[in-house]
């Protein structure tokens, strides 16, 4: 992945460096039959709809009041070669406003192409269907192409001049459906330093810069000659980059979100440098920017206070405990009992703190700023933890960039010892956060704004199941216990809050693959969220009076398939724990039966040291016994160990599959 740099113009005046170059140039309406003959894409046989190209292009020009808006220009040509793909041919711009001044739609252009008798009939747009809906400050303007069928071409170009000189549009060369080129160039003038975040695996076909001189004409807005217009010379950087035969990118098993993998840039404003005005930061750095949400009234600033109103809630609930962590637990559990969350995303309070202690409800905010408050006033160092949760994306630990947050959880420190709280989840214990927040790092909010390690490559998940079977009469009557890990324990409790423990051990008795009857099921520590859970019950079933028995060992517990299906992947596994799983069995063989066949023991390693799997069976006079262990020691694998991590999965299906052949004597 291609990480984060700065486009920093001053920096680049000296020398310009320039990649591979591919010119490729695209004229509106140029299209003839012979667009029309490739039925199959050799980029995607089975793609719905292909873009012939997708080209954007960023710059800044002077307005009317001699101030720079910045021009964003599109222009794409796409293939609809099925009716699936026809969501294509309705397009959404939206325009936002900026102070006074709203982004303004410009040269639009659009029409649809269909080939009739050899010969390529336009259908252009009619600019009077044109529909718009203002909502609130944005405007969104929508058309949808004329005359589609399967094999229309569709095109459209279009331009939005932006009232800002602080904005610069980003760019996806990757999205739903392939692209035969993708192109994007921006050209920012020296007064402004830009950061930008270049993502994907994705290698260039096209990058190149250049370094040109421009006058421009801009009021002078310093001091008392503020009114006066003048011309001056300035650089320019102009940068192109262009990636060839993009392919979709298809979402596999084991993926936080793909917007983490797409090949894309974003760019961010960090500094100003008008001329005779010296550099002005623009982008806060985390210091400071810690500094603000601290007072924050809609953050972190209720935190200042006394809040002596809540002792009336925290008093009855610690009032016999003295030590620190019970004390801890006891109000996390209050909490987290007594209040519901209404929005499990938000960094901000949606209401002052009285308001959501009494209506005991609110989004994740209000919920753990209270937790935070009420750890306070029982003598707790406490502070926010800003987060993104695994769906929403990699958070940059560099740049406090607010968007690329989403989730409010708190620190709780005292005499040495620190705890990272979510009161807001029902089910997950004290000091765990719920299989969504670890995604990377949190972002502590104080005047030292440290990170907090949330890296799914600092936990494990465990689970240790055992079965034991003994003779009964004609059947065989076993046990079966399985402790599981945090995560697994949470999605169980959060299951059986919509469902029944009937319907859930129904689902369980399916997955034998043999007819059982089950008895005694029960789920302990269900409503206990600090534990995790441990699954029991006991299974009886008929081995028949067939002369030859077939019988898994791994009983409902073998891997069925391997979750890594894709030949080849492009970006990498991302897991939300380590794990540890050992499944040990120790069966008595059916009475009247001989083992005549058994699965061999076997271990394999992981990349030597990053995980094994062990497969150890015996026989013992009339018993059996398996141990099977699976360990995988990290939760990140990068694309260029998919192919191993692929055939050590594809290794335990297939071991797992194995059966004890039992022959009747």
């Amino acid at each position: 992945m291609r990480s984060l740099f700065f486009l920093v113009l001053a920096s680049l005046l000296a020398t310009i460096s320039t990649a591979q170059s591919k010119q490729k140039k695209f004229k509106y309406g140029d299209i003839t039959a012979k667009d029309f003959e490739t039925a199959v894409y050799s980029i995607d046989s089975s793609a719905d709809a292909v873009y012939l190209f997708d080209v954007g292009n960023s710059f800044y020009q002077e307005d009317n009041n001699a101030s720079f808006n910045v021009v964003y220009q599109k222009h794409a040509r796409i293939r609809l070669l099925k009716k699936s793909s026809f969501d294509l041919a309705t397009l959404e711009l939206s325009l936002h406003k900026y102070g006074l001044n709203e982004e303004k739609l410009q040269d639009l252009d659009a029409a649809t192409y269909n080939i009739e008798n050899g010969k390529v009939v336009v259908t252009k747009l009619d600019k009077n269907s044109l529909f718009k809906d203002k909502n609130g400050s944005n405007t969104t303007v929508k058309f949808t192409f004329p005359n589609i069928k399967e094999g229309s071409i569709i095109e459209y170009n279009y331009q939005i001049n932006t009232p800002s000189p602080f904005y610069v549009n980003g760019w996806n060369f990757q999205g739903n459906f392939p692209r035969l080129w993708s192109q994007y160039t921006v050209a920012i003038p020296e007064y402004y330093d830009f950061v930008m975040i270049n993502q994907g695996y994705l290698p260039y076909a096209k990058d190149t810069v250049s370094m040109y001189k421009r006058t421009f004409h801009l009021a002078d807005r310093s001091g008392a000659e503020a009114a006066r217009t003048g011309s001056i010379e300035g650089n320019v950087l102009e940068h192109t980059w262009a990636i060839e035969n993009v392919p979709v990118l298809k979402k596999e098993s084991y993926t936080t979100t793909l917007d983490n993998h797409i090949a894309k840039m974003e760019f961010q404003l960090s500094a100003l440098r008008y001329p005779n005005r010296g550099i002005e930061p623009y982008m806060s750095n985390w210091i400071d920017f810690a500094k603000d949400l601290m007072k924050d009234e809609d953050f972190a600033e209720v935190l200042n206070h006394d809040n002596n109103w809540l002792n009336d809630e925290i008093k009855p609930i610690t009032a016999s405990i003295s030590e620190d962590e019970n004390k801890a637990k006891k109000i996390y559990e209050y909490v987290q009992n007594n209040y519901s969350c209404t929005d499990n995303y938000a960094l901000f309070l949606s209401q002052p703190l009285k308001k959501t202690a009494q209506l005991k409800k609110g989004n994740v905010a209000d919920i753990n700023i209270l937790l935070a408050a009420m750890l306070k006033n029982a003598g707790f160092e406490v502070h926010p933890v800003l987060l993104s949760t695994r769906e929403h994306g990699y958070a940059s630990e560099t740049y406090p960039i607010m968007s690329k947050f989403n989730y409010v959880v708190v620190q709780a420190t005292k005499n040495g010892k620190q705890y990272i709280l979510d009161a807001s989840d029902p089910y997950t214990g004290f000091n765990n956060l719920p299989e969504e927040c670890y995604n990377g790092t949190g972002r502590v909010i104080a005047e030292v704004p440290l990170l907090v390690n949330l890296s799914p490559d600092s936990l494990t998940e465990s689970k240790v199941t055992t079965v034991f079977m003994i003779n009964d009469n004609d059947k065989i009557a076993g046990s079966f216990s399985t402790l599981l890990g945090n995560f697994e324990s949470r999605g169980i409790r959060k299951k059986l809050k919509a469902t029944s423990e009937e319907a859930f051990f129904k689902d369980i008795k399916k997955a034998y693959p043999m007819d059982i009857e089950m008895a005694n099921a029960k789920v302990d520590s269900l409503k206990m969220a600090e534990y995790p859970l441990t699954i029991k019950y006991d299974i009886k079933f008929n081995t028949g009076d067939e002369d030859i028995l077939y019988f898994n060992p791994m009983l409902a517990e073998a891997y069925t398939e391997n979750p890594f299906k894709a030949a080849e992947r492009s970006y990498p596994v991302e897991m939300s724990s380590c794990q540890n799983e050992t499944y040990i069995l120790n069966m008595e063989i059916p009475k009247g039966y001989v083992v005549e066949e058994m699965p061999k023991s076997a271990r394999v390693m992981l990349n030597e040291d990053e995980g094994m799997f062990e497969y150890i069976i015996g026989k013992t006079g009339d018993r059996i016994q398996l141990r099977c262990k699976t360990v995988i020691k990290k939760a990140t694998f990068l694309p260029e160990d998919y192919a191993t991590l692929r055939d050590f999965f594809a290794f335990i299906v297939k071991k797992q599959a194995e059966q004890i052949v039992l022959k009747k004597q």
